[in-house]
């Protein structure tokens, strides 16, 4: 009988030593996606859960909005980053952590946040100018400081021209909306007879100075338009390589 009792009382004193606490949600989860050295990933980063018997993090993600959050790894309870490099271009992915502590029980979920897989660094191509690309530098995002676009390229016969745009950036792009600002001065060249009608001479024109917008928050659609409207506005694509010519998604 005695033997009972202290069983009983045993488990009844083990059983109270048990901890079915769940772990605090871990907060402050935050991240972006980055081109940088030509390496297309999304980092994110969030502050420790406040429970002081954490052993891991489990990371869930959700492609697109709307879809499910499903087990996308598992990090140890030292690690507050983590770099996902299974991204699809210009998708938008979605990430919320939970921690699980030494006696298994499973917190929380963290808020989520939702991050798009496109920034306008690398090289964009020119459809209507064949061999002209501009780079747009990775974390400053500065189109280059000045750059030309040829306008034709032969005086074969009356009237033909030849231009050259030059464009000089004004700024950094703005990294909310991806639109710059600049100044383009245009000059060209025409084949016209000469004064008694005899022969030809290639005559030069400039043209005042033309304030601009570059915008390149759609990768397929870039365009950069001119505020009074007198020229046609010039068309931009991301080639997604980076501005060594490498390519992004191999």
């Amino acid at each position: 009988m005695t033997r009972k009792i202290f069983l009983l009382v045993f488990l009844l004193f083990v059983g109270c030593d048990i901890d079915e606490d769940i772990p605090e949600h871990p907060t402050g989860l935050r991240g972006y996606f980055t081109l940088a050295n030509g390496n297309p990933r999304i980092q994110i980063t969030w502050d420790e859960s406040e429970s002081d018997d954490v052993s891991e993090y489990h990371i869930f993600r959700a492609a697109g909005l709307g879809n499910s959050f499903d087990l996308l790894s598992t990090v140890g309870s030292s690690d507050s980053t983590f770099t996902d490099t299974t991204i699809i271009w210009q998708e938008s992915f979605g990430y919320k952590i939970r921690a699980k502590d030494q006696s298994t029980n499973i917190g929380d979920f963290s808020d989520s946040i939702f991050i798009e897989c496109y920034k306008p660094s690398g090289n964009w191509g020119f459809p209507e100018h064949d061999s002209t690309t501009i780079c747009v530098q990775p974390v400053i995002y500065s189109p280059p400081s000045t750059f030309q676009l040829y306008i034709g390229d032969t005086l074969s016969a009356i009237n033909d021209t030849v231009g050259v745009m030059t464009l000089s950036s004004e700024s950094y792009l703005d990294s909310l909306d991806w639109i710059g600002n600049g100044w383009m001065i245009y000059n060209y060249t025409v084949l016209e007879f000469n004064e008694d009608s005899t022969g030809f001479d290639t005559v030069k024109y400039d043209k005042l100075p033309e304030y601009y917008s570059i915008d390149l928050s759609d990768p397929h659609a870039g365009t950069i338009s001119f505020i009074s409207g007198r020229y046609d506005t010039i068309h931009l694509v991301h080639t997604l390589n980076d501005c060594d010519g490498e390519k992004f998604f191999p």
